[in-house]
């Protein structure tokens, strides 16, 4: 007698023990379990299904999935597995309760099989209504929050847009002359360089702009919704469902910006591009298509070919949202724009903080200036709102006391430092002889912490790659 057979013989003597001890395993499990027999009749229900749908087991076990739920073999999954044998996976429902409160759920569904013979179904349910509430809630808010500034949704123009430098204005001149058609566009920029203040402006420059502007962050919405949430939802998935529009007939004869595309699941992408290839889109659990025609304005803030290589972002879709591809630069090819965003922000902040501040210091400015800003304009606004923070009730200017402790501690060189240079020159009274020690100690740190590359580091000290090469010639710095 092997392992397994006197386990049975010693714990699973009979059939009803056997069921029994099956039970109290199902009933631990978090997720609903529902199991019904070759007949569609309910012979499991657990605990955690009771909490998730607020019922009883005693009403819905022995009975008909028809009865108990009022559905048929096209509305119930449980049924349709019987039929036809095949599992259906991760597919997000939408009920109510018998007392009225929506229910959301991630349904897995499979047949048992005996043998060949299907002899039942089982259905695993996950709870997220919770999250789908959530994810409701942001997107109301973000459509009344746009709602009070515009009415097509949108709170920004190319007016908005800040910045004087070669790289910005190219940009700028480049989107205004894409917003008057109607190709699909693909903006790339790194994370906080303003990819939806570049998609808001093209749409409002575009002869859409009466029309709306919805957009939808892929990464902020799990997978398992957000396919519910860009083409919808239809009554009968469960008794008492709503017909629900999605994201893609909201935004229709408008614009639907879709930021980080590469971090929508593979699977939900070619539904997408079938969508993009039809403009027909079908709601979940729906019968029939419907015609859309929204423009499609895509994000991505990484090498979109990096993500094509790394199975993240499918090389059709990207063909087809690639029609046009907008590239937006990162702050540190643009630094001569740091004073024009850091006062924008200054004056934006004085009013709601009630602060008076009017300037900035040059040594603030120099120290943003050798500041790579690998989070771009969002964290060169975050530094700022900091400094803002810090700065006295009277104070008319920021200065580097208010400036955030990290930067203030990599960028500016302790003064102690230079007073230690200057004394030690003192007694040869030579100012060139101070100036050059001064400056070559500069130049050195920053060679350092831009690992001796002599371009980077050229761009953080303000001059040009040449005139650091005979810089570092001539002050003997290697």
């Amino acid at each position: 007698m092997n392992r397994q057979e006197v386990q049975n013989n010693v714990f699973f003597s009979d059939q009803k023990i056997q069921a029994e001890v099956l039970a109290k395993a199902l009933n631990i499990i978090e997720d609903g379990i529902h199991i019904v027999d070759r007949d569609g009749i309910t012979v499991f229900y657990s605990s955690a299904l009771e909490q998730i749908e607020n019922n009883r087991a005693e009403n819905v076990i022995g009975k008909h999935i028809s009865e108990a739920y009022r559905l048929d073999e096209e509305s119930s999954i449980l049924l349709k597995v019987l039929k036809k044998g095949k599992a259906i996976k991760n597919r997000h429902i939408t009920y109510y309760s018998k007392k009225g409160t929506e229910i959301n759920i991630i349904t897995n569904t499979y047949p048992i099989f005996n043998g060949s013979e299907i002899i039942g179904a089982i259905s695993v349910n996950s709870n997220i209504t919770s999250s789908k509430q959530l994810v409701d809630t942001v997107i109301n808010l973000q459509r009344q929050l746009y709602s009070n500034v515009s009415k097509n949704g949108t709170r920004y123009t190319f007016k908005n847009i800040i910045g004087e430098s070669a790289p910005q204005r190219n940009a700028v001149q480049l989107a205004q002359r894409i917003a008057v058609n109607m190709s699909p566009l693909l903006i790339y920029g790194e994370t906080g360089t303003g990819k939806e203040l570049f998609a808001q402006s093209i749409h409002n420059h575009s002869l859409r702009a009466k029309g709306p502007f919805v957009a939808v962050n892929c990464a902020a919405i799990p997978e398992t919704l957000l396919e519910s949430v860009l083409f919808g939802t239809v009554k009968g998935a469960f008794t008492g469902a709503e017909d629900k529009t999605g994201l893609f007939e909201e935004a229709n004869q408008g614009t639907l910006f879709l930021d980080e595309i590469s971090s929508m699941d593979i699977a939900l992408q070619s539904k997408l591009l079938r969508v993009l290839e039809s403009k027909m889109v079908r709601r979940l659990g729906g019968k029939s298509d419907i015609r859309v025609n929204p423009r499609i304005i895509s994000a991505i803030n990484s090498d979109p070919q990096e993500a094509i290589k790394n199975n993240r972002l499918r090389q059709d879709l990207y063909y087809r949202l690639a029609v046009v591809t907008l590239t937006i630069p990162p702050l540190r090819e643009r630094m001569s724009d740091i004073p024009l965003l850091v006062n924008s922000f200054v004056r934006a902040i004085n009013k709601i903080m009630n602060k008076k501040v009017v300037e900035i210091s040059p040594e603030v400015v120099n120290l943003f200036k050798q500041h790579t800003w690998p989070g771009n304009v969002r964290e060169l606004q975050h530094a700022v709102e900091h400094a803002m923070n810090y700065a006295e009730e009277d104070a008319f200017t920021l200065e580097l006391r208010h400036i955030p402790p990290h930067l203030l501690k990599k960028y500016n060189a302790p003064i102690n430092d230079f007073k230690q240079i200057i004394k030690a020159d003192q007694d040869q009274d030579n100012l060139k002889n101070i100036l050059m020690q001064v400056e070559s100690e500069i130049i050195s740190r920053a060679m350092s912490k831009n690992n001796n590359n002599i371009t980077k580091t050229a761009r953080v000290l303000g001059m040009s790659r040449q005139n650091l090469q005979q810089r570092l010639k001539k002050l003997n710095i290697r």
